[in-house]
């Protein structure tokens, strides 16, 4: 039985941030594979402009074959119509039924899960792995409620064997936002995204001011 992380994401682009996350939860929880699954037509992001779905695989590519074990999916970009997470966690654990599948987010998605699409089905075909969000003022009080809406998640969602695990490390304060905003303004994003993905953003004009996104 493979032990795969899936980490997925609009990847627009994907950076150092999302690497750290998945590589953690890989360590800690000794997983086989961490795959990385750039959304194809994620719902929550309709009416936003998003970079083209193969540029952001060619990018989640070049990231993931800098680190061993880890690969980059198109299972969503392939499929047509809007992208569910739920759906993606059913339909895997039916492609490969001996395998066991977890799913990486952040402290910020986890406290909205509820009100994801059928998250019954979510917690029924996967293991939630959650990282923190970074320090701040307001730690201790976050810290609550993230402890308290597992407890909760748990407790409303017993039937479906809901099984949620932190991850002991802290998101990285950097989005995909940040460096798309970056390159449109001319600053270096080195360091942020794997050199690979930098070179590639260079090569295909992406983020720049006037460009497609």
């Amino acid at each position: 039985m493979r032990h795969i992380g899936i980490l997925g994401g609009t990847f627009d682009p994907i950076h150092k941030g999302h690497l750290w996350i998945a590589s953690q939860a890989k360590e800690e929880y000794g997983l086989t594979e961490i795959w990385l699954m750039p959304a194809g037509n994620p719902y929550f992001k309709e009416g936003d402009p998003v970079t083209p779905a193969p540029l952001r695989f060619q990018m989640t590519a070049l990231a993931a074959g800098e680190r061993p074990g880890f690969f980059a999916s198109d299972y969503e970009i392939r499929k047509e119509g809007r992208t569910y997470t739920a759906e993606t966690l059913q339909g895997l654990c039916r492609e490969y039924p001996e395998d066991r599948f977890y799913f990486i987010i952040g402290e910020d998605a986890l406290l909205q899960l509820r009100h994801w699409y059928h998250p019954e089905i979510l917690f029924r075909y996967g293991v939630i792995l959650c990282a923190k969000r970074p320090e701040g003022p307001d730690e201790e009080e976050r810290g609550q409620a993230l402890l308290e809406e597992i407890r909760a998640l748990k407790r409303d969602f017993s039937h479906s064997g809901c099984d949620i695990r932190l991850i002991h490390c802290r998101e990285m304060d950097l989005s995909s936002t940040e460096i798309r905003e970056r390159v449109r303004e001319g600053k270096s994003i080195e360091g942020l995204v794997p050199a690979s993905v930098e070179a590639f953003i260079r090569e295909q004009g992406l983020y720049r001011s006037g460009a497609n996104s």
